[in-house]
């Protein structure tokens, strides 16, 4: 029983380290040319910060190629073996499904404990470092973040648009001043500026020259006949604070972002309906989402040996229904997570229900058979 409990744990490692590899590889790269391609291709964006990037995706990306890895695995090995006859080797030998499969259980309850303590601290801490990533590249290279023909809005109640960017030179910048309604009380076109960090004063110097700018009535600003139109400079800096660039880095948290012990917390301080669901509903997912890796072993056992073929491609096949039709119906209950009235934090449990039900039953008649 050892050598088959080595040969079995042996060949499920081995591919669900292959398939939870490429799997991470594709969503990583998939969300770096989503969020960092324009960057990529029009600035000047240093390579330790790419790398940034990439680690602090990572977490985020296993919580899905975990499970989905180890359900290409489960569906490769136990197609291979049921393909050349093993399995019928070994049960007429008198061992049955539920000794064959005890490694296979062994190896899914660990990476169900890897899952839960990504799903629950990796993740939310990563996903926070990858927000303030942004800042802390406005913070020590801002001319990273211009870029030619389009607007720049890390800063806080600014939107800065740059026509043109020529090493550190920005030609025909739009600066807009927000209020806290977001209505913009100032607007100042420039011809020309320059980005200058003052590290001393912890703030950020925008110098700008041949400006002009038309600036509302601060008392009435919605009142467009107080508006002060044609006023002019030649020369003028805009200090952003650094201070203030952090504050927004860290402020308006969302739930993706809080730990387990954070949204406990949040759960105790939280008055307010909408939010204790949307709350507990994240709890739900991400311990909904460490079970998918057992739930996915129960039933990609009695698919792949009911399939009965060894290639790779139909091993993915199955995996993608199956991990396609699961995830789909997180996502679509976790849009629902602040209607309280349709108890989000239980529906989110209902693909684990399903498939466990399903593959509970396929590897029940699997062992009497």
């Amino acid at each position: 029983m050892k050598i088959l409990d080595r040969y079995l744990s042996g060949q499920i490692l081995n591919a669900v380290i292959w398939a939870v590899s490429l799997l991470t590889m594709i969503l990583v790269l998939g969300n770096v040319l989503r969020d960092l391609l324009s960057l990529l291709l029009s600035h000047q964006v240093p390579v330790t910060y790419i790398l940034t990037f990439i680690a602090y995706l990572l977490p985020f990306s296993l919580t899905y190629s975990i499970p989905w890895g180890v359900l290409v695995a489960v569906l490769l090995v136990f197609g291979k073996l049921s393909s050349d006859n093993e399995l019928v080797a070994l049960r007429a030998n008198g061992v049955g499904m539920m000794r064959i499969c005890y490694p296979v259980f062994v190896i899914a309850g660990v990476f169900l404990g890897l899952c839960l303590w990504i799903n629950l601290y990796a993740a939310p801490i990563a996903e926070v470092k990858l927000r303030s990533a942004a800042f802390d590249l406005a913070s020590n290279d801002p001319l990273a973040l211009f870029g030619s023909d389009e607007v720049i809005d890390q800063f806080p109640n600014r939107k800065i648009y740059v026509g043109k960017k020529e090493g550190s030179t920005l030609d025909d910048l739009y600066i807009f001043e927000m209020n806290s309604q977001n209505l913009p009380m100032r607007v100042i076109y420039a011809r020309r500026g320059t980005l200058e960090v003052d590290k001393k004063n912890e703030q950020i110097l925008l110098h700008v020259s041949d400006a002009r700018y038309e600036e509302r009535d601060k008392n009435s600003p919605d009142d467009l006949r107080k508006m002060r139109h044609g006023i002019t400079m030649r020369e003028g800096v805009m200090p952003i604070s650094l201070e203030e660039l952090l504050r927004k880095a860290r402020s308006n948290q969302r739930t993706t972002e809080l730990t387990l012990d954070q949204l406990r917390n949040a759960l105790d301080q939280s008055n307010d309906k909408e939010d204790d669901a949307a709350f507990r509903t994240e709890v739900s997912k991400r311990f909904s989402n460490a079970m998918a890796v057992f739930t996915f072993v129960l039933v990609g056992i009695p698919l792949a040996i009911t399939a009965q073929r060894k290639e790779t491609s139909v091993g993915i096949a199955l995996s993608l229904v199956v991990a396609f039709s699961y995830f789909i119906i997180i996502v679509l209950t976790d849009n629902v997570k602040h209607k309280p009235d349709l108890h989000p934090e239980y529906l989110i449990w209902l693909p684990n229900l399903v498939y466990l039900a399903l593959g509970g039953t396929l590897f029940f008649r699997l062992a009497r058979r």
